[in-house]
């Protein structure tokens, strides 16, 4: 395959455009920012007093996703992309559910022959039951007041210090949010096919980024929080005041978690999360809800999942397991053993008589807590198990 430039004249903005808001799984959102995900596209050159977002996309919970699009022909704006997604999501913050779905229905209206407003757009690509769609409506007004949105900038990368973007982003203190930078890197296939593949890249280069994931938080620049995920190495992040945040989807899943089951149940699956990663467990955020996951000690890159918890108190064996033991030519047994023993410990579960990988129902974090010690040494267990299967032969 060769590789072209996007900056060439065979593309421009609005290629890429129309190729996101027909295509919006090419971008790698879920790994940004799980609640973001999956995307539904609710505008094209969306009227703002401070201009037009490029794109417009919507999560089935109410999450917007705000795109940028840029090809870095024109040196000045290199310095002022950053602003300019900013004062989208400034202003972004002042609307209402109301101007929101105004919005959607002009764009329906201009774009798809059709009137339909937000919910009867996002209706048509999943299934909302009316408790869901009064969920949906109070995220959506909660995510426009606080300012809760992804911003994308997708192109063929940025070229910014990480000190310049804490200046653009240290400017809107009032607002929580993502900001993540996307390089489309395009191939054509050969020279008589002009099939494209488009892959997108989150990645970092020495001390420029075209890989980052900044997110900033506080009410006034004198409590701003600014955590940057990026692997420019100590030097450069020492110059940055950062600290860690809760990413949106983390944030999401614990207010939930509290409003359905309380602050003791929210606190509880905040230790399971300490605890695990202090086993060496990898913790990966979905939508509504977190699993744990052993990596593959021999590094091939295979998670193997454990358990999922969910924003409902609830917590499950993952179904998973058993293919990634296949992969990575483990004994089963190890993995049955561990769900019969978890399953005892717990009142009303059963290993699955035909599925010996899962259990038969969901438990509940409220029954978890009655044998939590018990249940993390198992895990402890559990991860002991298979380390020593995989590091067979290797000594």
């Amino acid at each position: 395959m060769v590789r072209i430039a996007l900056d060439t004249k065979t593309f421009n903005e609005n290629w890429i455009q129309n190729l996101i808001q027909t295509n919006p799984d090419i971008l790698p959102i879920r790994e940004i920012e799980p609640v973001f995900s999956p995307a539904i596209s609710i505008g094209r050159e969306v009227m703002t007093p401070v201009g037009y977002i490029d794109n417009l996309f919507i999560s089935a919970d109410g999450y917007l996703t705000i795109i940028e699009t840029k090809l870095w022909r024109n040196p000045e704006a290199r310095r002022e992309v950053v602003g300019q997604i900013l004062d989208y999501a400034k202003e972004l913050s002042k609307w209402t559910f109301t101007d929101l779905d105004k919005s959607v229905v002009a764009y329906n209206q201009l774009c798809n022959n059709n009137g339909d407003g937000l919910l009867a757009t996002v209706r048509k690509s999943y299934e909302l039951e009316e408790a869901d769609e009064q969920y949906f409506i109070d995220n959506i007004s909660k995510n426009l007041k606080r300012g809760r949105f992804l911003l994308l900038i997708v192109g063929d990368g940025i070229r910014e210090s990480v000190e310049d973007m804490v200046e653009y982003l240290s400017q809107t203190p009032q607002l929580y949010f993502t900001l993540a930078l996307v390089e489309l890197q395009v191939f054509k296939l050969n020279e008589t096919d002009n099939s494209l593949i488009v892959i997108p890249q989150l990645i970092t280069r020495t001390r420029e980024i075209t890989r980052a994931i900044v997110r900033i938080e506080g009410n006034t620049s004198a409590d701003l929080k600014v955590n940057i995920e990026t692997d420019l190495g100590t030097e450069a992040i020492k110059k940055v005041s950062a600290t860690k945040a809760l990413s949106i989807s983390a944030q999401d899943f614990f207010e939930q978690l509290e409003k359905n089951k309380g602050k003791e149940i929210a606190d509880f699956a905040n230790q399971i999360i300490a605890d695990c990663e202090n086993l060496g467990l990898d913790i990966e955020w979905n939508s509504g809800s977190f699993s744990l996951k052993l990596p593959d000690p021999q590094e091939s890159g295979i998670k193997i999942s454990i358990v999922t918890i969910d924003r409902k108190g609830l917590f499950y064996m993952n179904y998973f397991a058993a293919g990634q033991f296949e992969r990575l030519q483990l004994p089963i047994e190890l993995n049955y053993n561990f769900v019969a023993d978890t399953a005892a410990m717990l009142p009303g579960i059963k290993q699955n008589p035909d599925k010996k990988y899962i259990w038969n129902k969901y438990s509940t974090l409220s029954d978890l807590k009655q044998v939590y010690t018990r249940f993390l040494e198992r895990v402890k267990k559990y991860k002991e198990d298979i380390t020593t299967e995989r590091m067979k032969g290797t000594s």
